[in-house]
């Protein structure tokens, strides 16, 4: 721990050791008001997120858990670059109480020596132990002394990380089926066919009081989010607002949808800022019955896309070109990630 007197600077690069365990302070309670500024933000319509039963929406327990680990983690992070193996293992309801721990499964130190990624094992848990939230993610994160080059740049440990979530491993269907009069919905896991693909319409422009307001509800302290002057005058949005931007937005076409509970992969492809108009599509993947389960598991790809709607736009590609002859993102991706997401069979 890097510390300045009692005040402390956060974790460097150079403080991760692969195989450090934390926990993470602070345990907090999610109530409905966690759950009423969500909706407020993005206008996400999941209907089982809205009602009486006080189930909280899974991105925001993402959210509180990711937030969590900032100060051990990110707290000088220059990105955070992407997730694997997410499982919501179990619902949380207003009034459970989540405490974060974390693992450091790999460290690879840049070329440039100024900073490193490291790579997080993350589990949420909730005041009966349970696990609630794991995944892995991986960030970048700066260096104190870059004059100095650690034993990760030349011996640098990468995790074998998952490509997908196994579906034995997916959640069963929680709760209740919704109802099309709660959701407004006419499709359900039958109509889903992979390889269509589905435009959300709906934009948004995400404003600084927007994001600003959104990351401290949650207790991240990312500086990257908050410091003009660190980020010559434009703060980075943090990741999860697009993300959960797109994701209410995906409720146009998935209007049945239990919410999400499982992600494969995410990639936070291209930095956002505040004036930025957000956009989605889904592209449907697969669709697996999973026997005689009231549900089916969609995997989806979300991608979320600034400043411009591609529904308009019949030749948008989502990479192109890094001229190099391969591909990177095209510069207008926000978002691509991957997901299961349990939707009810019709008639059931």
């Amino acid at each position: 721990m890097s510390d300045q007197g009692k005040g402390s600077l956060g974790n460097f690069f150079e403080d991760f050791e692969v195989g450090s365990e934390l926990v993470c302070p602070t345990p907090r309670v999610l109530t409905a008001a966690e759950t009423a500024w969500h909706i407020a933000t993005t206008n996400d319509r999941t209907p089982r997120f809205c009602g009486s039963e006080g189930r909280v929406h899974p991105l925001v327990v993402f959210h509180l858990v990711i937030a969590q680990t900032v100060r051990q983690v990110s707290l000088n992070a220059r990105a955070n670059l992407g997730y694997a193996g997410m499982i919501w293992r179990s619902p949380v309801f207003h009034g459970d109480e989540i405490t974060t721990t974390i693992r450091i499964v790999g460290l690879k130190e840049n070329s440039n020596k100024q900073t490193g990624n490291a790579f997080v094992a993350t589990t949420g848990r909730n005041q009966h132990g349970e696990t609630v939230l794991e995944y892995t993610r991986w960030v970048m994160v700066r260096k104190r002394d870059e004059t100095k080059a650690t034993r990760y740049l030349d011996e640098p440990v990468t995790p074998k990380l998952p490509k997908q979530v196994a579906l034995e491993d997916l959640p069963a269907f929680p709760g209740a089926l919704p109802t099309t009069a709660q959701t407004g919905g006419q499709y359900f896991f039958e109509d889903y066919v992979a390889g269509e693909r589905i435009y959300h319409y709906d934009g948004m422009t995400v404003n600084h009081s927007d994001h600003t307001s959104y990351t401290r509800l949650f207790q991240n302290s990312a500086k990257v989010h908050f410091d003009a002057l660190l980020t010559d005058g434009k703060p980075l949005v943090y990741g999860g607002l697009p993300m959960s931007v797109a994701y209410a937005a995906a409720f146009n076409g998935l209007e049945n949808r239990s919410g999400i509970v499982a992600m494969n992969s995410g990639a936070h492809a291209n930095p956002c800022y505040a004036g930025t108009t957000i956009y989605a599509y889904t592209d449907v993947l697969e669709t697996h019955a999973l026997g005689d389960a009231p549900a089916g598991a969609l995997r989806l790809r979300l991608v979320a896309v600034k400043d411009g709607d591609p529904s308009a736009e019949p030749d948008f590609q989502m990479r192109v070109s890094d001229g190099k002859g391969g591909e990177r993102y095209s510069p207008r991706v926000l978002l691509d990630m991957d997901y299961f997401e349990l939707m009810p069979k019709r008639g059931r």
